[in-house]
This record gives structure tokens, C-alpha cells and sequence, in this order.
């Protein structure tokens, strides 16, 4: 029992104490506490229409996705970063790079030469996160 308490109090200490600092963003923008917030999910390799992976016109030989983060509620341009992954047994994804960041939505493209239907069967999926500020 007293284990147990000892657990309960370290992780009530824990999730109780801990505090988000940004120090800049894209934008420059900065806000008082308790402002900043951390927003996270995941791009998922089976989505449909607008932000599925789609072969880009503006970089030829690469895929891209744009992934929506308008329920963040950003006020400003947020610090993202982002990871590839596939759950998929013998897969490979290539690795990424995040372009048109926006409040609302960002895009990632493969650093490698490699087509959406490729990112698609292989499932790949985009991991996020996103740190910024959202009106007080």
C-alpha cells in the first residue's frame, strides 16, 4: 500500500509540475503563460482527399502531405516536428521534410526521391507534434 502511494504521489508531482517554455517560434511570436501548449497526432497513411499523400507538382519525384492541426488553435506559426513510421512488417518510409507552415496546417515532403502510392503501401504514417501559443 504504501508503494502505491509513493507511486500515486511521484506521478501527481510530476504531471503537476511540469511547464512548457517556448522560446521563439517561426513567426517571432511570443505570449504571457499560461498561453503555450503542445499539440500532437498523427497523419495517417490511409487518409483520403486533401490530405492524403499526393505525388507534388512544385518538387517532381516527391510525395507530400498537408497535415491539418486547425484544432490546435495556434495563434501564430508553432514549432513542428515530425517523424515517419509504418507499422508495416518488412517497410521502409523515407525520411521527411516539413515545408508551407501555416496555423492551421503544414506540409511534409520526402527528403527522397519517392512516389504517394509508395508512402501509401508502405503505410506511412506522419508522427507530430506542434508547440505554439493559442489565445488566452
Amino acid at each position: 500500500m504504501l508503494l502505491l502511494f509513493l507511486l500515486l504521489s511521484t506521478v501527481l508531482t510530476l504531471t503537476t509540475q511540469s511547464e512548457l517554455k517556448i522560446m521563439n517560434t517561426p513567426s517571432g511570436a511570443t505570449q504571457p503563460p499560461p498561453c503555450p501548449i503542445t499539440c500532437a497526432g498523427v497523419g495517417a497513411w490511409n487518409t483520403t482527399g486533401y490530405h492524403a499523400w499526393q505525388d507534388s507538382g512544385i518538387l517532381p519525384g516527391k510525395a507530400y502531405m498537408i497535415v491539418d492541426i486547425a484544432h490546435c488553435k495556434f495563434v501564430s506559426l508553432p514549432v513542428i516536428t515530425t517523424t515517419v513510421m509504418t507499422l508495416k512488417e518488412f517497410s521502409a518510409c523515407p525520411l521527411l521534410t516539413n515545408r508551407k507552415l501555416y496555423t492551421t496546417k503544414f506540409g511534409v515532403y520526402t527528403y527522397e526521391d519517392t512516389r504517394a502510392e509508395v508512402m501509401r503501401s508502405n503505410e506511412c504514417d506522419v508522427n507530430w507534434s506542434a508547440f505554439g501559443f493559442e489565445s488566452c
